[in-house]
């Protein structure tokens, strides 16, 4: 999902990992809110054409060069069986409930609000906005039996399994860096020898993959930058990275293991005496996870005990206890930063 903004503010109760998504997400609620309502496959006016494809993938990829209508609709449906093996996780969810129910779906939640903005994108979808309550994802019913096909290919269940490696593979390094170039990812997505008939589309397919299912920003270029979910401001940590020599980093088989798990070897005891301190203490808004999780990332940035404190304090429906003090000083200490954060000190 596209990070609007990185947080310039001071005060880390107002970026820490869980006050991020929920922005992320009203502001993806907001853009849905604002998508056109018609249809590629439906008749437009050119007006509306124009606003349709300015919100889809396509005014990117193409660089603004608009298509006729008839044009881009063949493209759609030449690619759909294509596409359809790159859907993120969250996208193929939605694209299989609408298959089963009639090429509708109802959104049940925040969370599913990126894959249908994405499905949008595509141009495969409309979103009908029936009352604040009640969201629906429509499918076009041109794309129905291309995609169902699509779905049941050797070649969706190959490429979903290459996929999976990969998607862990980033998760992982994204746990251990705070941030990748999408650069990499895009040109080493392993292809096959029967792919190179589509060898052109993949790293499309792949861009489109990264946009939808992770958190990303673009810099003044226009490149794209992977995000972990809990890192507060990447401009701050490349302009710490900038400063510093270059680093070699040593990936060993535990380290990856670790991040694709989203917690290291040696962070494993501090996070869990935490957890336990945690149990039945926080607000109702809370939930044990989002509290430890919130603190773990800001561990990870390098923020300082007293600013965790406060930030702990913020969640906790009790005044914390010696014991849950000293488990936060641990947690502190022990995590390990993403390169460019200052490391841990003594408070």
């Amino acid at each position: 999902m596209f990070r609007t903004g990185v947080c310039r503010v001071e005060h880390w109760g107002e970026k820490t990992m869980s006050v991020m998504r929920e922005k992320q997400l009203e502001a993806c609620q907001d853009r849905l809110y604002n998508c056109p309502a018609a249809s590629v496959f439906s008749d437009l006016f050119e007006d509306e054409f124009n606003e349709l494809f300015s919100f889809s993938y396509y005014a990117r990829e193409t660089r603004g060069a608009v298509p006729t209508q008839e044009k881009l609709k063949k493209t759609i449906l030449d690619r759909a069986a294509l596409e359809a093996c790159y859907l993120s996780p969250e996208e193929d969810t939605l694209v299989k409930r609408m298959l089963a129910e009639g090429g509708e779906a109802f959104l049940f939640d925040w969370e599913e609000m990126s894959a249908a903005e994405a499905l949008i994108s595509r141009l495969w979808c409309t979103l009908q906005i029936l009352d604040e309550e009640n969201v629906r994802l429509c499918l076009a019913a041109e794309l129905a039996e291309p995609l169902s096909g699509a779905l049941m290919s050797p070649e969706y269940t190959k490429t979903r399994e290459k996929l999976f490696a990969f998607d862990a593979t980033l998760r992982s390094l994204l746990y251990l860096t705070g941030f990748l170039h999408a650069s990499g990812p895009v040109s080493q997505f392993p292809a096959e020898k029967d792919e190179k008939k589509d060898g052109a589309l993949i790293p499309v397919m792949i861009d489109r993959y990264l946009r939808s299912a992770f958190d990303y920003t673009e810099t003044a270029g226009g490149e794209m930058l992977l995000l972990h979910p809990g890192l507060a401001d990447p401009e701050h940590l490349l302009s710490r990275l900038s400063r510093m020599p270059g680093a070699e980093i040593r990936l060993t088989h535990e380290m990856m293991l670790g991040g694709m798990n989203g917690m290291l070897s040696e962070e494993i005891a501090s996070s869990e005496a935490m957890r336990g301190e945690l149990a039945g203490a926080v607000r109702p808004e809370y939930d044990e996870q989002e509290a430890l999780d919130d603190l773990r990332m800001m561990a990870k940035q390098g923020a300082s005990l007293p600013e965790m404190r406060e930030v702990m304090e913020s969640m906790l429906c009790v005044l914390p206890t010696p014991r849950m003090l000293d488990a936060l000083s641990q947690l502190q200490k022990q995590t390990v930063r993403w390169i460019g954060m200052p490391p841990a000190v003594i408070n």
